[in-house]
């Protein structure tokens, strides 16, 4: 398999002068290469860099023989979004290729070959597109070509300029062609891109592996068959060298030490300095609140490979503490065990990884004079398949995992997507609703609540869960085309849909009942307009009330920012009160002085009042076209979903308790004050 690997670095940072993560491998990498320079600040040189890259890629993809060829895109901030535009502009030449009006010459027939069975793989680390550029698509896409994409996110970083391109903005063209891992870690934007100081090692090792082990098992090759020294900036030569050939315990300490340096680089991400980005209050990165849709038992998990190491390393203590003790058939011997297996197994992790050890006693762990104690089984129904460390260090993983990875990644696959479809609604709204949630976001958050729940609280097999999420997605498609909605939501679920081989015919309504269903529309859209325009000032005024107390709020955060600590320092202490109510009085102004929570409340339930009238009028019918096909399937599974699309809308009221119809078990109960579950993660 022949190689070409583009290092592309980040804002104003220079290949000869830059001393980093991406500067260590492009200098190693002994096979083919293409260092691309570091933008300027405005960011103004990336699509032209990029586009320049992909001509460099065409050319040597056209001087080579073979149809086995690999690119492996890497690059750290500005850098990450440089690669995913390459990748966007590799596919835009593809598709010119595809749709060429003459027929094509033999070069490009055989170019257009190797397009298609192009291994490309892209490795962002922090992938962060700048203040103009995070929402243009090319930035945020990552086309069907792309085979593995993996992104590094730090937790830390707080400068509002630098926000990444995360889960909330990341769209995967196919979930099904491109295997996805996105991976929080501890830190500020340029923590894990090498060692700052004594007290912050682990995320830039850690990195360190997983690029190295990324870039070779997909063809580049690095002098000596060495990974490159590491910066390290706290020793006096500058480097050091890491050890070779880790095996997946070593990795795991390495994950121990990440959380034992947790506050050194939360301290690093709440710095400030001299030139701290745009004069703006920091800000948490929206990612923090998602932790759990990146990563299973997300307060004991930094990110996913973390949790897929210690399945590895140690199967019996993760299948009693974090699976239910379910039995797992890729491990038969290492699953369901008992009591006294289990603690076997956690003495010679005590011996191995005490600091580990240590920290498991949050899960009902407990040593009584050298006497290992267990609780119950703790975790989630939900067995790990193991996916991230098949993309990134494979050789690691046993060869039964690789055995069973399409059937086990099935689910995690669907689960990610919806997640991601329900992040994108949510997130592409109009530039003139900036300030304020789409129509239907509290909709789309119980979607995505609904969906952990089902995933990790539901004690039914892989199969019968796929198919009840199926069936959950399917009776939000078709409230929304009862209910007669134009939103883009009701486009995106009905394309999710059919991704999963899922079609429908949608069979409209009488014309005396469509008139009936568009005058009840008419008029609620005419109440809820006038109370929007009076709750939002006549918009003009919202507007300007929203941007007046934005920037009072903003004053008053960013002057506690600098003051920092108050201690018992009278002086500071007064002007902390003082930043404090300034605080409030601009929240208080942003919000209308609460006349716009009151507002969006009362639309809220005007919508619901429409959408309940509308749905007991509407006679449209909807049809699934593939019920044989479906039905075949799903009896094979042990769990049948061929329903009238009336009973399948009632599943959107009780979403969970089919199962029980089925003489399946049946979950746990919703609670009282919503229509679907809360999200739980033990």
């Amino acid at each position: 398999m022949a190689a070409f690997t583009v290092f592309a670095f980040g804002t104003g940072e220079r290949s000869t002068v830059t001393k980093n993560i991406i500067s260590q491998f492009s200098a190693a990498c002994s096979s083919e290469h293409l260092n691309i320079e570091g933008p300027d600040w405005l960011g103004r040189e990336v699509r032209g860099n990029a586009i320049n890259a992909a001509r460099r890629i065409v050319k040597w993809l056209s001087a080579q023989d073979s149809m086995d060829n690999s690119i492996n895109l890497t690059g750290f901030s500005r850098g990450s979004v440089t690669c995913i535009h390459i990748a966007n502009q590799l596919k835009e030449f593809e598709s010119y290729l595809e749709h060429k009006a003459r027929p094509l010459s033999a070069r490009h027939s055989k170019l257009l070959n190797q397009l298609h069975s192009l291994k490309l793989n892209l490795f962002a680390i922090d992938p962060v597109a700048g203040m103009s550029d995070k929402s243009d698509l090319l930035a945020r896409t990552i086309p069907d070509n792309v085979k593995n994409y993996i992104a590094i996110l730090q937790m830390d970083e707080m400068r509002r300029d630098f926000k990444p391109q995360d889960i909330t903005r990341t769209i995967i063209v196919s979930p099904t062609q491109t295997k996805v891992s996105m991976l929080p870690m501890y830190g500020n934007h340029s923590d894990n891109t090498k060692i700052k100081n004594k007290d912050m090692q682990s995320g830039a090792i850690l990195s360190w592996y997983m690029l190295y082990y990324f870039l070779t098992q997909n063809g580049a090759q690095f002098k000596n068959n060495q990974i490159p020294p590491i910066i390290a900036q706290h020793l006096e030569q500058g480097i050091m060298e890491l050890p070779e050939n880790p095996d997946p315990k070593d990795l795991l300490k390495l994950c121990t030490l990440h959380h034992m340096e947790r506050e050194h680089y939360l301290a690093s991400g709440q710095m400030l300095n001299f030139y701290d980005g745009i004069p703006l209050p920091r800000i948490a990165r929206t990612l923090k609140n998602h932790l759990k849709y990146y990563v299973k038992n997300s307060h004991f998990f930094t990110n996913q490979l973390e949790r897929e190491l210690l399945k590895i390393s140690y199967p019996k203590t993760f299948n009693y503490l974090f699976e239910k003790n379910q039995f797992d058939e890729r491990f038969p011997h290492d699953s369901a065990s008992n009591k006294h297996d289990v603690v076997a197994e956690l003495g010679t992790l005590k011996q191995e990884d005490p600091d580990l050890f240590e920290r498991l006693y949050a899960r009902g762990l407990s040593l009584n004079d050298q006497d290992i104690s267990l609780g119950p089984p703790r975790g989630i129904y939900y067995l790990e398949p193991c996916s991230c460390i098949q993309q990134i260090i494979p050789h690691m993983v046993p060869d039964q995992i690789k055995q069973h990875d399409q059937v086990m990644n099935q689910l995690p696959q669907l689960e990610s997507a919806i997640y991601r479809l329900c992040f994108r609604y949510q997130r592409e709204k109009s530039e003139l609703n900036f300030d304020s949630n789409r129509t239907l976001s509290t909709f789309v958050t119980s979607i995505r609540s609904q969906i952990n729940f089902i995933v990790n609280n539901s004690p039914l097999s892989r199969d019968t869960k796929y198919h009840l999420i199926l069936e959950a997605i399917e009776a939000h498609y078709t409230f929304l085309i009862k209910s007669n909605s134009s939103s883009e939501l009701k486009f995106m679920l009905r394309n999710l849909l059919n991704m999963q081989g899922r079609t429908y015919q949608i069979h409209q309504q009488s014309l005396l009942n469509s008139a009936l269903t568009g005058l009840v529309e008419a008029l609620f859209f005419l109440v809820r307009e006038i109370i929007l325009f009076a709750g939002n000032l006549g918009y003009i005024g919202g507007a300007a009330f929203t941007c007046i107390g934005t920037l009072i709020q903003d004053l008053g955060r960013r002057v506690n920012e600098v003051l920092g600590e108050t201690d018992y320092n009278p002086p500071k202490y007064t002007l902390s009160l003082l930043a404090r109510l300034i605080e409030i009085i601009g929240y208080a102004i942003k919000n209308n002085f609460g006349l716009k929570a009151l507002t969006e409340m009362i639309t809220l339930y005007i919508n619901t009042i429409k959408n309940t009238l509308v749905i007991a009028i509407n006679t449209t019918e909807i049809e699934r076209l593939d019920t044989k096909h479906s039905q075949r399937v799903e009896q094979i599974h042990g769990y049948h979903t061929n329903q009238s699309a009336d009973s399948r809308l009632r599943l959107y009221d009780q979403p969970l308790n089919h199962a029980s119809k089925q003489g399946q078990p049946p979950l746990e109960k919703m609670p009282p004050d919503s229509k679907t579950p809360a999200s739980m993660d033990f």
